[in-house]
This record gives structure tokens, sequence and C-alpha cells, in this order.
């Protein structure tokens, strides 16, 4: 699965479980606690969120970090492939932050 892949994935997940709950994009995003613009980036799959606001969307939605990412197939590897996923989101989010800081904080 490549990095696009994973972010329709998202984005389907996301706007699936919205459904679910009723929820229009702007009550997912003030529940979440993100803004609207940055919520429907999320939704169109052209924005990564940092591992956090995957969090505070997962909650809003009542649903699991993992279940944003689920292909609907072999839970236990999609699972794991979350984890994955997270990681390197982490250590992109880390690597961003090296380089701001050495860039403008000098």
């Amino acid at each position: 699965m490549t990095g696009e892949d994973v972010r329709q994935t998202l984005a389907k997940n996301i706007k699936k479980f919205r459904a679910q709950k009723g929820f229009s994009q702007a009550q997912l995003a003030e529940k979440a606690d993100i803004s609207l613009p940055f919520m429907s980036s999320i939704e169109q799959s052209s924005k990564w969120p940092y591992p956090d606001t995957l969090a505070q969307i997962a909650a809003a939605l009542e649903v699991d970090v993992s279940d944003l990412f689920s292909t609907g197939k072999n839970d236990a590897k999609n699972h794991q492939q979350t984890i994955e996923i997270m990681k390197a989101l982490v250590e992109n989010q880390k690597k961003a932050l090296d380089e701001f800081g050495e860039k403008y904080l000098k």
C-alpha cells in the first residue's frame, strides 16, 4: 500500500464514520478541535494529520485510530500496518521539527 493509498483510505474512512454519526464536516472539526479547512484537506486526502490529530478525530468519531486505516481486510495485518504508519508519521514530524529548528532557531 502506497502513501497515497493510505491517505485515500484514511479520507474514505473518516467520511464513512462521519456519515454514520450524522456529523457534518464542521461538526466533526469542532468535536475534534481542529479547523474546518484542515478537516476538509484531510478528507480530500491532500493533507496528513499529526498523530495527536488522528487521535482527536478517532475520539470524536468514537472509533480506534486503527479503524481510520482499515481496509476491511485481515484485522491483525491492518493493526500492524497502522502501527507502522504511526511510527512513520512521528518520525517525519520529528524530522520536520529538527529541520525547522536548524533553520529558524539558531
